[in-house]
């Protein structure tokens, strides 16, 4: 069974439950992030039950939400016909994706957290798939170890792959998550907001 297969039948399972596994409400660092990025076309990574892309359509941004599961995915199209707005779902591996170049206003990353090949060849993408203006919204978990260049890398190493997009805040540290079942409690996690400029 391929890494793809493995990985997507656990959050198949993980989403199967009829509650929200991270909650409906989006990220609030991303609440904090959306009003000061410029309106238009946003994709969302890893966007699993679609609580950040159903967020970002009401405020008006055209979404597209990636997942490789297809569980997440159908309770994410739920979820913006509960709030009654339009997202575009996409079923996709990030080990596959391809951030075509000048495409987007915003690339949304909230605890999408891939292999560190993955995630490096993704970063590298960014600064030529944002159009003018636009921006990173980031926020993943940080390992313990701060030298970690795997799935949980500390901001210092996130900043240095996602150059030449001018970083215009960047914390580190330890937060209280409180989305869903999951992200509940203290973790260290780092925050970027970037514009290609």
């Amino acid at each position: 069974m391929s890494h793809e297969k493995k990985g997507s039948r656990y959050w198949d399972d993980r989403f199967s439950k009829q509650a929200y596994a991270y909650g409906e409400a989006p990220n609030d660092f991303l609440v904090w992030a959306a009003p000061q990025v410029k309106k238009g076309k946003v994709i969302s990574l890893s966007e699993g039950e679609g609580r950040n892309a159903v967020y970002l359509a009401q405020l008006g941004f055209e979404v597209t939400a990636v997942d490789f599961s297809s569980v997440g995915l159908a309770k994410a199209q739920a979820l913006s016909e509960k709030h009654q707005v339009k997202i575009e779902c996409v079923l996709a591996d990030l080990n596959d994706l391809q951030l075509e170049p000048n495409t987007w206003d915003v690339v949304v990353s909230v605890f999408s957290q891939p292999e560190s090949p993955i995630r490096q060849r993704l970063n590298a993408q960014l600064a030529s798939s944002l159009k003018m203006g636009g921006a990173l919204i980031h926020e993943s978990k940080v390992s313990e170890d701060e030298d970690a260049s795997g799935k949980y890398p500390g901001i210092a190493l996130l900043q240095r792959e996602i150059a030449p997009l001018h970083v215009s805040f960047a914390h580190q540290g330890s937060r209280i998550l409180a989305e869903g079942s999951y992200h509940v409690g203290s973790h260290t996690t780092a925050q970027i907001l970037a514009f290609r400029v």
